[in-house]
């Protein structure tokens, strides 16, 4: 028995690699490190989340599910602010589920922990530039980018590691800071291209149908629409 995963869960669990230690920020049901025990991908797991009521629920499903007691913490924390006793190795830090401008502020008050983590899965619901900036400016390099719909929304997840070394590192074009390096690609997914077409329907209905636009409202929105015609390939 195990639990049932969302299309944006599951794409989680699949991106995850094998790992000592799973940290999972903001976890919620717990049902990523649940599976993740489950299927032998981590040794250990840290359930954390800033409320006691989704560490109860994680708990109860941990129990449900079998986990073993010995293998998972359950850490109410702020962030990273209360883990500790991890040592280095193949760790992996989880923060998901929140806007990219939150992340990106766990990820920096955390900083002096990050060295104990291998990988960085994050999934922005929000400001998703704004995080792939963070990660550039603080020398992370994503190596892998995947978007899924779900539930007729659709989410973005980012696999990120510490470039190790300048050689490493990747130039973000202005097109790849807002979609991500692996847009290209991602656009190949019907159901994601059919997102991003619907993107730019929206703003292209806002302008044509709203006058009364302030001067510089209606220059950030032009300037959307042309990233998007840009990305799909759509001549103005």
């Amino acid at each position: 028995m195990r639990p049932e995963l969302s299309k944006r869960l599951s794409l989680i669990v699949d991106l995850v690699p094998s790992c000592d230690t799973f940290v999972d920020i903001g976890c919620d049901h717990g049902y990523v490190p649940v599976s993740l025990l489950l299927d032998g991908r981590c040794k250990r797991a840290v359930f954390a989340d800033i409320n006691q009521g989704p560490l109860d629920r994680a708990y109860a499903n941990a129990i449900h599910y079998g986990i073993d007691k010995g293998q998972a913490d359950f850490i109410r924390s702020n962030g990273l602010d209360s883990i500790s006793s991890l040592k280095e190795g193949s760790n992996v830090l989880s923060v998901t589920g929140m806007g990219g401008l939150l992340i990106a502020d766990i990820l920096r008050r955390g900083s002096s922990k990050l060295s104990l983590f291998d990988t960085l899965i994050l999934s922005p619901h929000t400001k998703e530039e704004g995080l792939r900036i963070f990660l550039r400016d603080e020398g992370y390099v994503t190596i892998d980018e995947r978007y899924v719909t779900d539930d007729d929304k659709l989410y973005v997840i980012m696999v990120a590691k510490k470039a190790a070394s300048g050689s490493d590192a990747h130039i973000l074009s202005e097109t790849e800071l807002r979609f991500g390096r692996f847009i290209e690609r991602e656009l190949k997914d019907p159901d994601v291209r059919r997102f991003f077409e619907k993107r730019l329907s929206m703003l292209e209905d806002l302008l044509s149908g709203n006058k009364g636009i302030p001067a510089g409202r209606r220059v950030i929105i032009e300037k959307e629409a042309e990233c998007f015609r840009e990305v799909l390939g759509i001549e103005a």
